[in-house]
């Protein structure tokens, strides 16, 4: 049975200074084990983007990272129609990805809108950073460190907390997104980060629950990841009261999750919350 993906897509995209705006079209053709993906001519209607937008958000976030060193910035806004064996739908995304140097220290963040609010505290904690400690006995996790975590957790997720699959959206292959715990694979869902390449089986929208919810707001906490995640391993920039610096955490036990969660870029979409490890 043959399996016929195709996209058409329009994005705003600020880099290295510069804003373009890039119409793209593929199709992905699958029989059996062959793979074939190609770009498209025909033309779809597609909305306007709102270019400025994304310059306001760069420019913005140029201004409150200084005196930082932006190794890399990517500001995007899109917006795509997928269509899959008859089944159309349409996609719109924002996203934010900021490499931020300081003296050693480099901190990488990522989100799914033009919220700056991690990326302001995070730059003002990068400035007080001290030499690197052994991570604090207990820790809580910022949001964002939590979704940059989650990925790996289906695997590795210890027994106080279940993983879940949010509803919302479609699949890579027009498949609705229904909830769902996450328990072992084969996921229900594919991922197709783009129409040339495969789509993989994938949780969407990972969620951690745990029937704790509050955490001690009174001990450190882990505002920014300062690699990417290794399984049980994550190095971060650990924030307690004024002072700030780099420590490794190894993910043993995790001891409350709160409800608030907030939807971050990682893998097929992480809903990130304040963890108490």
């Amino acid at each position: 049975m043959s399996e016929i993906y195709r996209k058409h897509g329009r994005v705003a995209r600020f880099e290295d200074g510069h804003t373009v705006i890039v119409d793209e079209a593929g199709e992905a053709i699958e029989i059996g084990r062959e793979f074939e993906a190609r770009p498209l001519e025909d033309k779809v209607a597609l909305p306007d983007i709102d270019a400025a937008a994304v310059e306001r958000a760069a420019h913005e976030i140029r201004r409150l990272v200084k005196p930082h060193r932006i190794e890399r910035l990517i500001v995007s806004d899109g917006v795509a129609e997928h269509e899959f064996n008859g089944v159309h739908w349409t996609e719109a995304s924002r996203r934010i990805h900021l490499s931020l140097t300081h003296r050693d220290f480099r901190v990488l963040i990522d989100r799914g809108d033009f919220d700056l609010h991690d990326i302001e505290r995070i730059a003002s904690a990068l400035g007080r950073a001290q030499a690197e400690r052994e991570a604090p006995p207990r820790i809580r996790t910022a949001p964002n460190v939590s979704a940059a975590l989650l990925p790996s957790l289906p695997t590795i997720a210890p027994p106080s907390v279940e993983l879940w699959q949010r509803d919302g959206g479609r699949d890579g292959k027009g498949k609705p997104i229904r909830e769902e715990q996450l328990t072992s694979p084969p996921w229900s869902n594919w991922y197709r980060p783009s129409y040339r390449v495969r789509p993989v089986r994938m949780p969407f929208n990972i969620q951690a629950r745990c029937e704790v919810k509050t955490v001690d707001t009174d001990v450190p906490q882990a505002v920014a990841i300062l690699a990417q995640t290794e399984g049980v391993m994550m190095r971060v920039l650990i924030l307690d009261g004024e002072v700030s610096y780099p420590a490794t955490v190894r993910l043993s036990r995790i001891d409350a999750v709160t409800e608030e969660v907030t939807w971050y870029p990682y893998s097929a979409g992480a809903l990130g919350a304040e963890m108490m490890l």
